[in-house]
């Protein structure tokens, strides 16, 4: 079994897990900083699982949603929530959360609707290697392709990132809340990890040498990004008063 494959299993169970504990918390406290949390966690799962399954064959659905989950959606679905738990007025939030939810739905049509090159999936004993550096080579060449997955990913993370660290340094300077500052912390590094991967393996693509070690980051950076992410979901709302509606922001 290849390490590739042990990350991606523990991944699936980890985020799974995870994503459960988020939604129950939702479910009992409100506030869409948590449901988009444990919807992320969720689009996490789901592309762990297709992972999974992809180091055992070729399977189409598999791949479009590992795709749609992994490469589009996972970064701006959780800085979504970061969004709604800083902004203290609902009506930017939840504006920005309905354009995501469009291009969800529109991006989840688009991935179903693009026929793929299933001849160039040659993952050898490496699924996490090769779908880290190779998986362009199934899908076709388009606009869409080139354009969305840079402008999502820079989105959220930015939002996930950059509002850990705004909300960390605000309590520091504060002097109060301190696991919130720590718990910021933990979500800022868990958002830059996997973008660090995903970063060192398009720098790989002008530095050959670099493509072993940027496809080890990135899928381990992965597994790494969503414990560290959990912990600072735990630590950032735990002490927290019950929101009084579905757009009440915790503070």
């Amino acid at each position: 079994m290849s390490l590739s494959l042990v990350v991606g299993l523990l991944t699936t169970v980890v985020s799974g897990t995870m994503a459960v504990l988020l939604l129950n918390r939702y479910r009992q406290r409100g506030g869409m900083h948590q449901l988009l949390w444990g919807l992320g966690l969720v689009l996490y799962f789901i592309s762990g699982l297709s992972e999974v399954l992809l180091a055992f064959g070729w399977n189409d659905v598999a791949f479009r949603m590992w795709y749609w989950s992994g490469a589009l959606l996972v970064p701006p679905v959780l800085g979504q929530g970061t969004l709604h738990l800083l902004v203290r007025r609902g009506g930017i939030a939840n504006i920005m959360t309905a354009v995501v939810a469009v291009v969800a739905v529109a991006s989840l049509v688009w991935i179903f609707s693009i026929p793929l090159d299933a001849t160039r999936f040659l993952p050898g004993h490496d699924i996490g290697r090769f779908l880290t550096e190779s998986y362009r080579a199934i899908l076709p060449e388009s606009a869409v392709r080139r354009i969305l997955p840079p402008i999502l990913n820079g989105y959220g993370t930015l939002l996930l990132t950059g509002g850990a660290v705004y909300s960390a340094y605000l309590f520091l300077r504060k002097q109060i809340l301190p696991n919130r500052v720590l718990g910021n912390i933990f979500i800022a590094l868990g958002g830059l990890l996997p973008a660090a991967g995903g970063a060192l393996i398009k720098l790989a693509e002008t530095v050959p040498a670099l493509s072993e070690a940027g496809s080890v980051f990135k899928y381990i950076g992965i597994l790494g990004g969503v414990v560290l992410l959990f912990i600072g979901f735990q630590l950032a709302v735990s002490g927290a008063p019950a929101p009084r509606s579905s757009t009440a922001v915790v503070r």
